[in-house]
């Protein structure tokens, strides 16, 4: 008799350690770090243009990104593409300002460390009204901003 209490007692121990071990994963999960363009996807030539994005978590505005760095560059020509850091300005809003003189299509992306993540959304630029041969699709590795980003 004594060895079925004993065994009993075994049992309902380890399905005690076994629930409190599956309730330890069900606490709060990472929300992810969302970056929104404020920028406008159209500019002229010669014009400023304020490359701006507001970076949030849930319904919190970040106001402390570790970094947000925005990658600019023409259609087709990424490997000539320029980093540029962006300021915080307020409620979690990020920006930079830009004079685009030439007529093209340019892609930004905005290269993002908050939280321990790292986001990198991308928008399209069209500068004036460029010739649409000129247009080359981005088919551009994010690996290689990312190589480009710690130099």
């Amino acid at each position: 008799m004594k060895k079925w209490m004993v065994l009993v007692f075994l049992m309902l121990l380890l399905a005690a350690c076994t629930e409190e071990d599956s309730s330890a994963g069900t606490g709060d999960t990472l929300e992810e770090v969302k970056v929104e363009f404020n920028t406008a996807e159209s500019a002229e030539p010669g014009e400023e243009v304020m490359l701006s994005a507001a970076v949030t978590q849930g319904a919190e505005a970040i106001e402390d990104a570790d970094e947000v760095v925005f990658e600019v560059w023409q259609s087709g020509d990424r490997e000539h593409s320029e980093m540029l850091e962006a300021v915080h300005t307020e409620g979690g809003v990020y920006e930079h300002s830009r004079t685009f003189d030439e007529e093209g299509l340019y892609f930004i992306q905005a290269h993002t460390t908050a939280r321990r993540m790292h986001v990198m959304p991308k928008m399209e630029l069209t500068v004036g009204d460029p010739d649409p041969e000129s247009i080359v699709p981005d088919d551009s590795e994010d690996a290689d901003a990312m190589e480009k980003m710690g130099h």
